[in-house]
């Protein structure tokens, strides 16, 4: 294998662990108590599905996985604020610890989009593959 396909799984598997920490931050919000909101869960739930099924897409170098994806993640920070705000809304209390699970997952999908999107070596991993690649 040569080294820029080597440092593009390493990229690969930095943002899976990176979109799982997220994970695990917005299942905590949506299974949360004070957590007025059911569709959270949906939410939550949609969005591991869907990361992984475009992980596993990107694993197998399908080009068009990687544009999805970044849109998916984007449109998940969207979701997710937009609940954490009307989570606050709806409070009397202000509701830190569940707003910082929240806000710790947007942040962690935020800094898996950087390798997705600047990536030269993930960019080339992910390209059309030429006549003598595998």
């Amino acid at each position: 294998m040569t080294q820029r396909k080597v440092r593009a799984r390493i990229w690969l598997g930095v943002t899976l662990l990176l979109i799982t920490g997220a994970h695990y931050f917005f299942f905590k919000f949506s299974t949360d108590r004070l957590n007025s909101y059911p569709i959270s869960q949906g939410l939550t739930f949609g969005c591991v599905l869907w990361t992984t099924v475009l992980f596993g897409a990107m694993w197998l170098r399908y080009t068009w996985a990687r544009y999805v994806m970044i849109t998916m993640i984007c449109f998940g920070m969207i979701g997710f604020g937009v609940l954490a705000m009307l989570v606050t809304k709806d409070s009397v209390n202000p509701l830190p610890e569940l707003m910082k699970l929240a806000v710790y997952g947007i942040i962690l999908y935020a800094v898996a989009l950087v390798p997705l999107s600047a990536s030269s070596s993930l960019r080339h991993f992910l390209g059309p593959k030429t006549a003598g690649e595998r």
